[in-house]
């Protein structure tokens, strides 16, 4: 159960507690998806608190948690949690400190210290974010089902990029098939690039409108039961040069360099170099990404995130993205991203559209 991991592995001093702020962490830790909510667990009780919004929800959803509903009104988020820490005898208090502002935690402190038992408060970072790197079972099939929304979604619009379609028309198209096929709401906001703007990573879709001899980069996610999915192909729209055929092939194999690295034990920097080994060998090399990838799971952008520096061993469980790219600024640019899985009978590729060079 992933709280007592928690528990096991942060409440390592008597008489402790540790609070959690974050939307992603509270819902990963007692599955209650709403908002408005705060969780304190203790050595040997677990509270989520919300108000009467979201009471009933997290009744349903929290159900190894005592949902506490806050009367806004006449009590404040910290004499509350003073006092769960009384009750508890609670005499050392860890909280999530990048997941609250510096004013509004001072102020909650010293209220806290007040009227608690507590006499050390200490903050910690990415203590949760650091269990959800390995996924479950039921994690994992929620993310190979938004995989398998994103590309049937995909395969469902490529009749539609014809000349004359803008960016804009063809993003909203792949967003409302998602949709129709079951996906909660956007992984994240659809990148969607034509022609020389496809050498933007992160491009906004536009007015910009398909040409022969365009390349086409389409990056998008879909979302199940709050897990993600991220994918990203390219395509050339008629038939493609030599450069963008070269491109293409260069891109695909620094990204096979890394999938055929990917075994347990294997560190985010060690993947990274299999790619870049590739990229950076080549007469584009000034044009490549600067990472390889990111977990993926309840948000986007999880750890680890796969570069130069990244330490993190790659375990059964973890589910990251590979995605090597070039981009050449004015011309166009090449990303073929994956999400991968390590599991006990080796790894396994959860997005599954076709990644040959496709001539639209």
């Amino acid at each position: 159960m992933k709280i007592n991991t928690l528990r096991q592995q942060v409440l390592t001093k008597t008489k402790s507690a540790f609070i959690v702020f974050s939307d992603t962490n509270i819902r990963y830790l007692s599955g209650f998806s709403g908002h408005a909510a705060t969780v304190l667990i203790t050595d040997t009780a677990n509270y989520l608190i919300t108000d009467y919004r979201y009471f009933e929800q997290a009744k349903e959803q929290a159900i190894a948690f005592k949902v506490i509903c806050r009367d806004r009104a006449n009590q404040t988020l910290a004499a509350l949690i003073a006092e769960l820490l009384q009750q508890n005898n609670s005499e050392t208090l860890l909280f999530e400190s990048e997941h609250i502002n510096v004013a509004h935690w001072h102020d909650m402190e010293k209220e806290i210290s007040k009227f608690s038992s507590v006499s050390e408060i200490f903050p910690i970072t990415a203590t949760v974010e650091k269990l959800r790197m390995i996924k479950t079972a039921d994690e994992i099939a929620n993310i190979k089902q938004a995989a398998k929304i994103a590309d049937q979604a995909l395969a469902n619009i490529l009749p539609l990029a014809k000349a004359g379609i803008t960016e804009r028309e063809l993003a909203n198209e792949l967003d409302y098939q998602m949709s129709k096929l079951g996906s909660e709401e956007l992984s994240f906001a659809t990148i969607l690039g034509f022609g020389e703007r496809s050498a933007l990573p992160h491009g906004i879709p536009s007015d910009r409108a398909l040409k022969q001899g365009d390349l086409i980069l389409i990056d998008f996610g879909a979302v199940v039961n709050g897990y993600r999915s991220d994918m990203t192909r390219t395509f050339v729209f008629g038939q493609a040069n030599a450069k963008q055929r070269a491109i293409y092939q260069l891109v695909k194999d620094a990204q096979q360099a890394a999938i055929d690295a990917l075994i347990e034990g294997v560190s985010g920097e060690q993947l990274y170099q299999q790619s870049a080994n590739i990229l950076l060998s080549s007469e584009y090399k000034k044009y490549a990404g600067e990472g390889l990838g990111h977990g993926v799971g309840l948000q986007l952008h999880e750890l680890p995130f796969i570069g130069p520096d990244c330490e993190t061993s790659i375990e059964q469980g973890c589910v990251i993205t590979i995605e090597p790219g070039i981009y050449i600024p004015e011309w166009g640019g090449v990303r073929i991203e994956d999400d991968v899985v390590l599991t006990e009978h080796g790894l396994e590729i959860l997005t599954q559209s076709p990644k040959e060079l496709i001539e639209l």
